[in-house]
């Protein structure tokens, strides 16, 4: 999340940015309070959402259109380089 954080302002003109968070609420928070800006929006995940975009590991980036279709999907490190 540091990464994404470092190059959100880039993102964020062509992009909705958040990032979705699969662990403990409380634990999530305070690592988010030590570790980031508080530029990047934080989400949790629910296992609704990650059966339907099919998450099967982390860390995972997708992009979604504008009807909630993914046209990215990659794992591991982003690559700001891919899109």
């Amino acid at each position: 999340m540091p990464v994404l954080e470092a190059e959100l302002e880039n993102l964020q003109e062509e992009y909705d940015v958040i990032a979705l968070a699969h662990s403990e609420y409380g634990p999530t928070l305070e690592w988010v309070d030590e570790n980031l800006e508080g530029k990047l929006r934080i989400g949790f995940s629910t296992p609704q959402l990650r059966d339907y975009f099919k998450v099967v590991g982390q860390p995972i980036t997708l992009i979604l259109d504008t009807n909630g279709e993914v046209i990215f999907r990659d794992f591991g490190e982003i690559k700001f380089t891919n899109f």
